[in-house]
């Protein structure tokens, strides 16, 4: 009774294509037509627009659709998603070409956030902009690696780091209000405790 939107990762694609993945779900063929059906798509839900990337796959092939997806979208949020991270956590797991690739179309049409996994470390950003830290989330795009799992790795000290948290996993949520214009997230451990929160307000559709 609740939608799942899943985002491919690596171990999907472990031994050629994501055929279990592909079998499992049902999900919105309208990605970019230079990629396999189903491996990117996108969507609204009330005023957000979501828009789920393969990045298995080089970021190049999805960029133009990206960019039509986010100039094309009346939706006061912005939220984009994919597994390799443009912003590690690790030290030794750049994900370069596709933060060259991704981010300054994110910078342009001003994505609130990008949900990223595969480092096996929490990490928040600073909000980013030109690949460098900006003083709002009015002027940048925070990007988010959670760890869901109980395999944990290091983290690299980065200076675009403003929360980092080694050997905890967390579930995320996000409380996105009409009044007032509010986006809430949360992490929590697995007891429930809040780890990281931080709130961003709009106080109007041009922000």
């Amino acid at each position: 009774r609740r939608p799942l939107v899943p985002v491919l990762g690596n171990h999907d694609c472990q031994g050629g294509e994501p055929q279990l993945y592909l079998e499992l779900f049902a999900l919105p063929r309208n990605g970019p037509k230079t990629i396999p059906a189903e491996r990117a798509y996108a969507f609204e839900y009330g005023n957000v627009k979501f828009i789920i990337l393969d990045s298995n796959l080089a970021p190049a092939t999805q960029s133009a659709w990206l960019e039509k997806q986010l100039a094309g979208t009346k939706a006061l949020w912005k939220v984009v998603s994919y597994h390799h991270p443009a912003y590690s956590s690790g030290g030794n797991r750049d994900n370069a070409q596709l933060r060259d690739c991704w981010t300054p179309l994110f910078d342009k049409y001003h994505v609130d956030l990008a949900l990223q996994g595969h480092d096996h470390a929490y990490l928040r950003t600073y909000p980013m902009r030109g690949q460098q830290r900006v003083a709002r989330a009015a002027e940048g795009t925070i990007y988010i690696l959670a760890v869901s799992g109980t395999k944990y790795y290091e983290q690299r000290q980065n200076d675009y780091a403003e929360v980092g948290l080694t050997r905890v996993s967390t579930y995320q949520v996000l409380d996105i209000q009409v009044d007032g214009n509010r986006l809430v997230y949360r992490a929590r451990d697995f007891d429930g405790k809040v780890r990281d929160e931080f709130v961003i307000e709009k106080a109007n559709r041009g922000e």
